[in-house]
């Protein structure tokens, strides 16, 4: 799967607390809703969660936009796991765990 194109000037994220505990709040919410999720519910479930509103909500946003790229896409020697994937392709919207960090689903 090809990874997106970032900008030339843009300094490559950094692994940090912050964005360890959004990325487990992806993680969560993720699991709830069996794995994957259209991006927008998943961040909509956490706002809502968090009761976040207005600028605030849209910084909250952009920081777990950066918290799933980072643990999507991490760069070679992060220390950022490898948690998420674009399972239908690098412009979808759909957000899945990726498969070790999937839960058993059982019927």
């Amino acid at each position: 799967m090809s990874q997106p194109s970032t900008p030339r000037n843009r300094k490559p994220a950094r692994l940090t607390q912050a964005k360890m505990k959004l990325a487990a709040e992806i993680r969560d919410q993720l699991q709830a809703q069996g794995g994957a999720a259209h991006r927008e519910v998943v961040i909509g479930r956490i706002l809502r969660r968090k009761g976040v509103h207005g600028p605030a909500a849209e910084r909250t946003r952009r920081a777990l936009l950066s918290a799933f790229e980072l643990h999507a896409h991490p760069e070679p020697g992060s220390e950022a796991p490898h948690l998420f994937d674009l399972p239908f392709g690098p412009d979808s919207y759909r957000w899945a765990l990726d498969e070790p960090a999937r839960p058993a689903i059982t019927f």
